[in-house]
């Protein structure tokens, strides 16, 4: 059998290993944080794809606060537009994208 090969091959001591590596990995999915600690979006993206008014209005009032280097945000067509300063752009569109997707957006790196 090949899984009786691989313990045998593998030891008791990799038997261990691979116990606690399982042990340390359902440890850090149920303990893993929010990118944002205490935001919760209050509709769902396919609402938002309809209503990006509301949500330009969300983002401004709840969201941009708790992030750094947001220039700007405007529709434009049928996305929203997000300018972001070149230093928090990586982190800041990150977060956006977690919660909301990234379809409904047009996340732009300033020139600044």
């Amino acid at each position: 059998m090949a899984g009786q090969d691989f313990v045998k091959m593998i030891k008791p001591a990799g038997c261990i290993l691979f116990l606690l590596l399982f042990v340390i990995f359902l440890i850090f999915c149920f303990t893993a944080k929010a990118p944002l600690e205490g935001y919760v979006k209050p509709q769902t993206t396919e609402y938002y794809s309809t209503h990006l008014g509301e949500l330009e209005q969300e983002l401004e009032t709840n969201m941009f606060p708790l992030l750094e280097g947001i220039e700007d945000c405007f529709v434009s067509g049928d996305k929203l537009t997000i300018i972001i300063s070149g230093d928090d752009y990586e982190e800041s569109s990150g977060i956006i994208t977690h919660y909301y997707g990234k379809e409904l957006f047009d996340i732009q790196k300033s020139e600044k």
